[in-house]
């Protein structure tokens, strides 16, 4: 099963990037990354984006029950209660 559009638009968003970051650094052009976000890219691209947010650390996380796709971030450590002032 591979995770909907806009997922792939939100993970790319948790990244920090750009369409043209992510083509730079992925090996997709800019127009792919676009079509995929659109939602009328092949799988195969989707399939090379989702391998790529996986190396930088993004990992897809399937539907279950009620509960719709979701996203983990390796690279986030944490949480927002060490972020809170004293």
């Amino acid at each position: 099963m591979r995770p909907p559009s806009r997922i792939l638009a939100v993970a790319r968003l948790m990244l920090g990037q750009t369409q043209s970051e992510v083509a730079e650094h992925s090996g997709i052009s800019p127009r792919t990354i676009y079509m995929i976000e659109k939602g009328s890219a092949g799988i195969a691209s989707v399939e090379k984006l989702v391998r790529h947010y996986g190396k930088c650390g993004v990992a897809f996380l399937q539907p279950t029950g009620a509960e719709g796709w979701g996203i983990r971030a390796s690279f986030v450590i944490g949480s927002y209660d060490d972020e809170r002032p004293e």
